[in-house]
């Protein structure tokens, strides 16, 4: 069967893209598979088309963030429908699957004509480029859905409903305890009203002057009532104009993540590991924390993010206090002399921050939970080699899963040399552990992160 068939469309002259931005918009989603992060990837695709800033730049870039922020739901209807595994498949044809259920089951009702077209050119191209049933399947799931003829099973139906995964709705339902709560939760992540976040750089100015810059723009600022010295912000803000960001006087920082390095309380002259230190955030505050007054070790494992951080270093004036070093946290007692104090935010499941990055959701797995928690734990344990008795430890995670909060830092009371020292804000103790702490998206308006300090016996 011709591809154009297939796919059930007519090629009609009143069609709005042309072929050039269709072709610019599937490479862009083909791309975004093979390469991360998805919006470069895309970006990398529009300037080879000369695209950049066009309505089919537009158009990939809103249908790229909604469909990766449905990737899970979309992949278990193909599933369903078609008994196709998609994370199976090519790049392209998963991407033809999921956007044939995307526009079937969410974009219906917007512009049917622009749906049809692109589907039309997704099945062209798979039939060119796999086979005509390739080209069939996709027209077959686009009518299915279309058409209401498919129920779905009980787990999708929470996954469509809530755009989560079973396996956080679980650790949301644990953590939360109700599914009303789950559903504000979910909310929030899904439908992002965003509140973006500067954190003041007090060796440079001050919080009156970055607040009057910023309304000089227009730009719509407050000062954050849970963390000192950081200032939210609604709209978009024009980072390349933006004179105090250029002359390292605030660095953006989400408050949740600006809340960790006060509750270290680095005091000036002490010796502090930071370790998975880049892309610098935690680093520089500390350094503004001890008046650029103290010998800060930033432990990072790739070089080009270790760069990033020097970047920052050197624009916010607190490079002279810092000590980059190339290294794998796993290895941090053979790499670091004892530190005073050390923070620790390992890489993590990231379901805390998945608003801003939608796919991050579908990524988890029980295995890579596992696998997550197993990795941090070694982390961890590395963490407290460099402590001397009574010196401290921050440990950080921007998730949402007990697996990589409560649950780790239970098992270390019990089988490493320190204890708990209770938190008590600025964000709600934790119903799980006592004296350890969490910031959620829906309660707090900010990344959801899990914070526990911990003391060498």
């Amino acid at each position: 069967m011709h591809a154009a068939k297939a796919a059930g469309f007519s090629w009609c002259p009143f069609l709005r893209l042309k072929r050039r931005e269709l072709k610019a918009i599937l490479e862009s989603m083909e791309m975004a598979e093979r390469y991360k992060p998805f919006q470069v990837a895309k970006r990398k695709v529009m300037e080879k088309y000369g695209l950049l800033g066009s309505r089919a730049d537009r158009l990939a870039t809103a249908l790229l963030y909604k469909m990766y922020r449905l990737q899970g739901v979309l992949d278990d209807v193909v599933a369903e429908v078609l008994g196709v595994e998609v994370r199976r498949l090519p790049a392209y044809l998963r991407q033809s699957y999921r956007l044939a259920a995307y526009l079937a089951l969410y974009d219906t009702g917007r512009d049917s004509r622009l749906a049809e077209q692109l589907l039309d050119y997704a099945a062209r191209v798979a039939a060119a480029r796999f086979s005509d049933s390739e080209a069939e399947r996709v027209e077959k799931l686009y009518r299915v859905l279309r058409g209401g003829k498919w129920s779905p099973s009980r787990d999708v139906e929470v996954e469509l409903r809530l755009l989560l995964p079973p396996v956080i709705v679980k650790r949301l339902f644990k953590l939360l305890g109700s599914m009303d709560e789950v559903e504000r939760f979910a909310s929030a992540v899904n439908n992002p009203n965003p509140i973006y976040g500067l954190r003041v750089n007090t060796l440079k100015t001050d919080m009156e002057e970055v607040l009057k810059a910023l309304e000089e723009i227009g730009v719509e600022a407050w000062p954050s009532r849970r963390v000192s010295g950081h200032i939210r912000y609604r709209g978009g803000l024009p980072y390349e104009r933006f004179q105090p960001l250029r002359e390292g006087k605030v660095v953006p920082q989400d408050e949740s993540s600006a809340a960790a390095a006060p509750l270290l309380s680095p005091r000036p002259g002490a010796r502090v590991a930071d370790l998975c230190a880049a892309p610098g955030g935690k680093t520089t505050h500390i350094a503004e924390l001890q008046r650029n007054r103290g010998n800060i070790i930033a432990l990072e494992l790739y070089g080009d993010r270790i760069s990033r951080l020097v970047d920052l270093a050197r624009r916010t004036g607190t490079y002279a206090s810092i000590n980059p070093v190339i290294g794998d946290a796993l290895r941090a007692s053979t790499l670091v002399r004892r530190a005073d104090s050390v923070l620790l935010d390992p890489p993590c499941s990231s379901t805390g921050a998945i608003a801003r990055h939608p796919e991050a959701r579908w990524r988890l797995t029980e295995r890579v939970l596992r696998q997550l928690a197993a990795r941090q734990y070694r982390m961890l344990k590395e963490a407290v080699a460099l402590l001397p008795s009574g010196g401290r430890l921050l440990y950080t995670v921007c998730s949402v899963m007990p697996e990589e909060g409560e649950y780790l830092i239970s098992r270390a009371l019990e089988e490493l040399p320190v204890s708990l020292v209770p938190l008590h804000g600025p964000y709600d103790a934790s119903p799980l552990l006592p004296g350890t702490m969490r910031a959620w998206p829906h309660r707090h308006g900010t990344t959801g992160f899990f914070y526990a300090l911990l003391e060498r016996r």
